[in-house]
């Protein structure tokens, strides 16, 4: 069976962290996954900031369109409501910090809410996609990262990894709320921080492709037609497909086939319900093409999946 740990792919709606604490931390390591596992974060986004910290192996990144080949240690900056994308298939280790910038903001408005915190939560200023060893505040970055590892992974059991790590208590929040104050403090000391321009095209064209992504995640248990999504976005068809695959990287049926397996492997793991029901709940009209659609991206019959849940 293939193993894929990947997140379904539109705007999240899962809490990081909690309502006292909006922040947590995540870490994948290949070596307590089983053979084979492929990490995969399909293309999403989210209000949150993200820090993600490429400790090992080679990674595919992709924020908006713009990609990146990752074959070193390095730290990744995801702003709030950028579409990014994450693949690996090697021996690989990761570790992000989801947070809400509002957390980090001051009722007074002083030079840091004004200069740096006001214009990153009103999407003036803009953070860094890359900080790659070799650059000049990548050493400073590291250590106030290792810095919030060393507060979450505190909460957890060292030989298992929790879906996120979350803060207990206002002593621990405090202390990776002061290591994002000296990440940041780091990136604008160097220039790294800089003012967003005017709308461009890329970013129309990245509202339309999470218009499009939603609509579809939204109505994935519905019938639905490459039409019906094109008309969401204002597009013909046959335009649409192509654009869709060039940012996607898949065509839209494809895509959209995907999201029903999914849909379905989670139905299937968590209910006892029949593969028919679950076939058409999932948006499948025929079984004989789930069954198919279901084997070419799980590697095994559904009844075979459930049984192994």
């Amino acid at each position: 069976m293939n193993h894929d740990a990947s997140v379904i792919p539109f705007r999240e709606n899962k809490r990081h962290g909690s309502q006292d604490y909006p922040c947590a931390f995540y870490q994948v390591k290949s070596a307590l996954l089983p053979a084979g596992t492929v990490f995969h974060t399909r293309h999403h986004w989210h209000e949150e900031l993200e820090i993600i910290h490429f400790r090992r192996g080679r990674f595919q990144l992709e924020i908006n369109m713009q990609k990146y080949e990752i074959a070193g240690e390095c730290f990744c900056f995801v702003g709030s409501g950028e579409l990014h994308y994450i693949y690996s298939q090697e021996d690989y280790e990761e570790q992000a910090l989801v947070f809400s910038l509002a957390g980090l903001s001051f009722a007074e408005n002083d030079p840091v809410q004004a200069q740096i915190i006001r214009p990153l939560l009103d999407g003036d200023l803009a953070l860094p996609a890359v900080v790659a060893e070799g650059d000049a505040c990548f050493d400073a970055v590291r250590r106030c990262f290792a810095g919030i590892c060393g507060v979450f992974e505190g909460t957890a059991d060292a030989d298992s990894l929790p879906e996120q790590y979350t803060l207990a208590d206002t002593a621990q929040y405090l202390c990776v709320k002061a290591c994002l104050y000296g990440i940041f403090a780091a990136l604008s000391g160097h220039g790294l921080l800089a003012a967003t321009s005017a709308l461009s095209e890329s970013d129309r064209r990245i509202q339309t492709i999470k218009k499009a992504l939603s609509y579809m995640k939204e109505h994935a248990s519905e019938k639905l037609y490459v039409r019906d999504i094109a008309a969401q976005v204002n597009m013909n068809g046959q335009y649409f497909c192509r654009f869709f695959k060039k940012i996607i990287g898949k065509p839209p049926v494809e895509y959209l086939t995907e999201l029903r397996i999914q849909n379905a492997c989670k139905l299937l793991r968590s209910t006892d319900r029949s593969v028919m029901d679950v076939c058409l709940d999932c948006g499948f009209n025929n079984l004989g093409n789930f069954m198919r659609a279901f084997r070419k991206y799980c590697g095994c019959t559904p009844k075979q999946y459930q049984k192994s849940k």
